[in-house]
């Protein structure tokens, strides 16, 4: 077999592979950086909640994020400020965000020992927020399961809050339980 044919036949065995694994829906925390090689300036997004985000069952790897980095630099590009480099970071966890929201935060401030000369601005959630992304390639078994998730949450009942019962003889002991709801309570 000569080097030419094993290639081609290893090709055809990774072509045949299929390109999606399973994946789940789930909810991330996230957060953009923005930096660019013409000047100073670095910016950051909020660390934001985002819904119905598609992982990879068995790596974690957020799926489509090309798709999550390109909104950040669409933004920039309509505000005037093109070709910036994008980057999104990640995670299920809030506490795991927040450390790599402080590590890269850190990186670009320096230290007042050792002081960069990175500008460091802040992009707040009512200038920029991340919109979850349906990825284009989704295995049957990953979407039924998504699908039945969503008929589940359609399908519970709205928890109504029932008024606390009320008792003969008993005086509750602040005055503001003893208001009824439509009062507001005292200072």
């Amino acid at each position: 077999m000569t080097k030419n044919t094993f290639a081609l036949l290893m090709l055809s065995v990774l072509l045949s592979l299929p390109v999606a694994g399973k994946m789940r829906c789930t909810t991330v925390y996230m957060f953009g950086a923005s930096a660019s090689f013409s000047d100073s300036i670095v910016y950051f997004t909020d660390i934001q909640v985002v819904d119905s985000v598609w992982l990879d069952e068995k790596t974690d790897f957020l799926v489509s994020r090309w798709d999550y980095s390109n909104q950040l630099r669409s933004h920039f590009t309509q505000t005037g400020h093109p070709n910036r480099t994008c980057i999104v970071c990640y995670s299920t966890e809030e506490k795991d965000i927040r450390k790599k929201y402080a590590k890269m935060r850190k990186k670009f401030s320096g230290t007042t020992k050792k002081p960069t000369r990175y500008d460091i601005r802040q992009l707040d959630e009512e200038e920029f927020t991340f919109a979850a992304v349906r990825p284009s390639v989704i295995d049957e078994e990953s979407l039924e399961a998504y699908n039945e998730q969503q008929a589940r949450e359609a399908m519970k009942p709205q928890k109504q809050q029932k008024p606390p019962k009320k008792s003969r003889g008993h005086r509750p002991e602040s005055s503001d339980d003893a208001l009824p709801p439509s009062m507001p309570p005292r200072q």
